[in-house]
């Protein structure tokens, strides 16, 4: 899915092994599915996949917003991270210092948040994936390895044709 004209779409995905082998991917996209970045990041210590998913969302929304001036739509392919950054409620858990993180950020811009497909996150777990599997930390700009830019490109053929 595209966000509406006007706003920036921020998918964010979270790929976990073990607490060495964890990684954070993130894109942003316009409404015509252009990139304005994509990103990765190799997490050093994580507790759980929950945790990735967290940080993932943290980093990703810590650059959109330094990156874009519109709205942004945030979109997770986890149902967990989502009703706990969506929650009213105040978050006990070890992850409540990433939760209010996530909100502030949030609060920064007019954004929403929701739960996707895992089928409908493929560029970030593909980003994600690359972080753990390569150690790697690292932002393009416009742009993305390979396999991401041709996923973004075939979400945008989706965009052109329907």
């Amino acid at each position: 899915m595209v966000p509406d004209p006007g706003w920036c779409k921020l998918n964010t995905d979270g790929s976990f092994v073990n607490s060495d082998e964890a990684g954070a991917g993130m894109i942003l996209r316009d409404h015509l599915g252009a990139i304005n970045f994509s990103a990765c990041r190799v997490l050093y210590s994580c507790r759980d996949s929950l945790e990735a998913e967290l940080c993932a969302c943290m980093e990703g929304l810590s650059i959109a917003v330094q990156r874009c001036d519109l709205p942004i739509a945030v979109e997770m392919d986890s149902l967990e991270a989502v009703s706990l950054i969506s929650s009213p409620d105040m978050d006990p858990s070890v992850y409540s210092s990433l939760v209010r993180e996530i909100e502030y950020l949030l609060g920064l811009r007019k954004t929403c948040i929701s739960h996707v497909a895992r089928t409908q996150n493929k560029a970030s777990d593909c980003l994600a994936s690359f972080a753990r599997t390569q150690g790697r930390t690292m932002t393009w700009l416009g742009a993305g390895p390979v396999e991401v830019v041709e996923i973004a490109s075939m979400d945008r053929k989706d965009v052109v044709t329907d």
